[in-house]
């Protein structure tokens, strides 16, 4: 071969580099608020996979693929935060009955019977089960003194009411902002997050003039505990199966806009760091075993967000 041919077969050889832009992310699906049901076999979670957020069941250990995956909801304005009974026959949920009004629903596992338990022109949100199914905690604005104030400025409050969305209890008069209630697995104390009007840290860790904590107090909202205590913002609390622990999401460790599960104890000692990595971690729901906890993994910047439901296992 002479010179010339080897140089022609030699470039032939050289991969061409085409220059390119940043990839756009053109689907931005979040998965995410899982609960699991007793058995283990049914996951419900909340997504916007169809363009608006609905709820959606799965049965885990189903080779299906997505054929596994079932929409259960179709509201027009979305619905969110689902939550499995006790028994595993009943999911409780939030669905935007209008713009700006949010409802607490009941329906059977499979979608069916969809109930409305609250009926206010405000946010009745975040429902979860106690543990014999009995009653439904919620957080509700309904004793703000001014509804035309933006979410954040309004009183939200932590409430219960038995499964038929009979005998409204109030349990806090944070005048504040307190969300994300919970009945501890013994019925004797209540677990939620609250947002405190001292110097704290947003999900960016920029600095704020507010500082979400997480607490415990007795039924009738007295005896507080701060059980999180950091200036960081720390949210989504759930009580273990047995009572003795508390998960909860926290932006502590950083670094901007990442997230990760933590345990404590109800008295806020032995905190523990329980996820790690550039992955976010929030939303932590228990198994009725105890033995795991789900969480939303996601990722998120300033332009996206994108994730979906990861099992842990505790060791």
């Amino acid at each position: 071969m002479c010179r010339a041919s080897a140089v022609i077969v030699w470039s032939l050889l050289i991969p061409t580099i085409i220059s390119a832009s940043e990839p756009e992310r053109l689907l931005n699906v979040r998965d995410m608020y899982p609960s699991i049901s007793p058995d283990g076999r049914v996951l419900v979670f909340e997504s916007n996979r169809s363009g608006t957020s609905q709820i959606y069941a799965r049965i885990l250990g189903d080779e299906a693929g997505d054929a596994s995956t079932i929409k259960l909801t179709n509201s027009e304005f979305g619905a969110e935060t689902p939550v499995i009974s006790p028994d595993g026959t009943k999911i409780v949920l939030a669905i935007y009955v209008a713009e700006g009004n949010n409802d607490v629903f009941v329906m059977n596992i499979d979608g069916s019977d969809l109930r409305q338990l609250t009926f206010g022109p405000g946010y009745d949100g975040h429902p979860h089960w106690n543990s014999d199914g009995s009653r439904i905690a919620f957080n509700s604005d309904r004793t703000t003194p001014d509804r035309d104030a933006a979410w954040s400025d309004r009183w939200h409050e932590i409430f219960s009411m038995s499964s038929d969305g009979s005998d409204v209890v109030q349990h806090t008069r944070c005048q504040a902002v307190c969300t994300y209630g919970s009945i501890s697995p013994d019925g004797t104390r209540i677990l939620y997050r609250r947002v405190l009007a001292e110097p704290g840290l947003n999900w960016a860790l920029d600095d704020i003039h507010s500082n979400s904590e997480i607490f415990v107090a007795n039924l009738d909202g007295s005896g507080e505990v701060n059980v999180s205590r950091n200036k960081a913002f720390d949210g989504w609390p759930v009580w273990s199966p047995g009572g003795d622990m508390i998960a909860f999401a926290s932006n502590r460790s950083g670094p901007p806009r990442t997230g990760h599960i933590w345990t404590v104890k109800p008295n806020g000692s032995g905190a523990m760091q329980i996820t790690s990595g550039s992955w976010s971690y929030t939303q932590p729901a228990w198994s009725f075993d105890g033995k795991s906890l789900l969480a939303y993994q996601f990722e998120e910047t300033e332009d996206h967000e994108f994730g979906s439901v990861v099992r842990i296992a505790l060791h």
